[in-house]
């Protein structure tokens, strides 16, 4: 075998071994990828279930009643009220540590910032002495009385605004 066959064979064989890592590679971006919206789909169904198992189909039209600033089924509805805003909750901490994606909380945000910015939210809020968990605002200054005073009950959009920004971070 000449010196010149064994250059060319080495040149396959390099060829080989590169184009083997490549295919490596992209086989594990692929798996990765797949993994990552099997994992987010489950995410969205999880959520989509508890939801559904605090708004019960029966109960959906005086919730969007409630939400619309008709007071009479309030205090029926208070309990799905606080089970609906510990859901948000949850939510908010599970995107700022990474685990719910910001691109599936771009799809809930505009409805729960519908919920926020209500009036029967704003009341329950305000009744309950509702707040962010200690663990989620991590010593921020955002608490109940931003949530629930001067801005947020004259301008609910504004406070919406900050607390979202918050939640951004």
């Amino acid at each position: 075998m000449s010196i010149l066959d064994r250059t060319q064979m080495m040149g396959i064989t390099n060829l080989v071994a590169v184009l083997g890592v490549a295919i490596a590679a992209t086989s594990i971006a692929i798996a990765v990828y797949q993994y990552r919206r099997t994992v987010h789909r489950d995410i969205f169904r999880v959520y989509a279930d508890k939801y559904d198992s605090i708004l019960q189909p029966e109960i959906y039209p005086l919730w969007q009643e409630a939400l619309a600033g008709d007071d009479k089924h309030w205090e029926r509805l208070t309990p799905v009220m606080i089970a609906y805003l510990n859901l948000i909750w949850e939510e908010c901490y599970l995107v700022s540590d990474g685990v719910i994606p910001q691109k599936l909380w771009e799809l809930w945000r505009p409805e729960l910032q519908k919920v926020l910015c209500s009036d029967f939210a704003r009341q329950v809020i305000k009744n309950s002495d509702f707040h962010f968990p200690e663990d989620l605002t991590s010593g921020s200054p955002l608490g109940l009385a931003q949530i629930t005073g001067g801005d947020w009950l004259r301008h609910p959009s504004v406070a919406a605004k900050r607390f979202l920004k918050f939640l951004n971070r």
